[in-house]
């Protein structure tokens, strides 16, 4: 199944990390986050893999030199979305697709879980322990979280914005999701329609377009995963993550060591 990558966007909350280089290149305990990420989805078997690219985009072209590249012009007034769009511009949803950001580690095995998932038009994985990791990155975790509510066979009812208290956080998206081709015609001839509506709509994330799609009477399954996932959205996180790695407690929450290096090379 092909790949493609949301690496557009600079990461204004890493501050000075991505002063001179995409968010997707910083660095978690030496290894570019876009690095770990490619290693895990080489192990877990997705080799067609192309990038949406946008701030620095050359350093990701020499730093990923086997995937294909694709270049969101207006990246600097678009968000994920939009990117999205980008890449089925090209084609490149046709026959389905996973689809990740660039600013997140994950094991493999949260990839094959994904793949292995029963067909459906649109998948996400979710993390069941996100509550370990948000734990850890802050002193109120509902300060950041987003609102998921599943239904009791795994279907999406909600999600994105600012929840109400734990019980409106299930689980959490992992920046990561499954496209069947239907599934992709439905939720790109959407986004479509909805920007013809409302040109203000590309300015949205993938949780407001998974919302709005939900709303509009679309549908997206869930399969749970524990752990195995970060995600990096400040310097903060980086430094604490890095501080459990050196302390030996991070790989409970997710095992650096499996995104080292792609299974081909084990």
């Amino acid at each position: 199944m092909r790949t493609i990558i949301l690496a557009a966007g600079r990461g204004s909350r890493l501050g000075p990390l991505t002063d001179q280089r995409p968010k997707s290149l910083v660095p978690l305990a030496g290894i570019p986050m876009l690095t770990r990420l490619l290693n895990a989805l080489r192990t877990a078997g997705l080799s067609d893999i192309t990038i949406v690219t946008g701030y620095q985009a050359d350093l990701i072209g020499k730093a990923a030199p086997d995937c294909r590249t694709l270049h969101s012009p207006r990246w600097a007034q678009t968000n994920m979305a939009a990117s999205l769009l980008v890449a089925a511009d090209a084609g490149l949803l046709d026959d389905g697709a996973v689809i990740s950001y660039s600013d997140i580690v994950v094991e493999p095995r949260v990839l094959t879980t994904l793949l292995s998932a029963p067909p459906a038009p649109l998948t996400l994985p979710v993390n069941t322990a996100w509550l370990d990791v948000w734990s850890e990155r802050m002193t109120n975790p509902l300060a950041d979280a987003e609102r998921l509510i599943l239904d009791a066979d795994g279907t999406v009812l909600d999600i994105g914005g600012t929840p109400r208290g734990l019980h409106e956080v299930h689980a959490q998206f992992m920046g990561l999701l499954r496209l069947d081709p239907d599934g992709a015609r439905q939720l790109i001839s959407f986004y479509r329609g909805t920007l013809s509506a409302d040109p203000a709509a590309e300015r949205w994330d993938t949780t407001t377009l998974l919302r709005a799609w939900l709303n509009a009477g679309g549908t997206a399954r869930t399969v749970p995963v524990r752990g195995g996932w970060l995600e990096v959205d400040t310097p903060e996180d980086r430094d604490r993550y890095e501080q459990l790695h050196r302390l030996g407690h991070l790989a409970a929450i997710c095992a650096l060591d499996t995104t080292e290096r792609d299974g081909d090379n084990r």
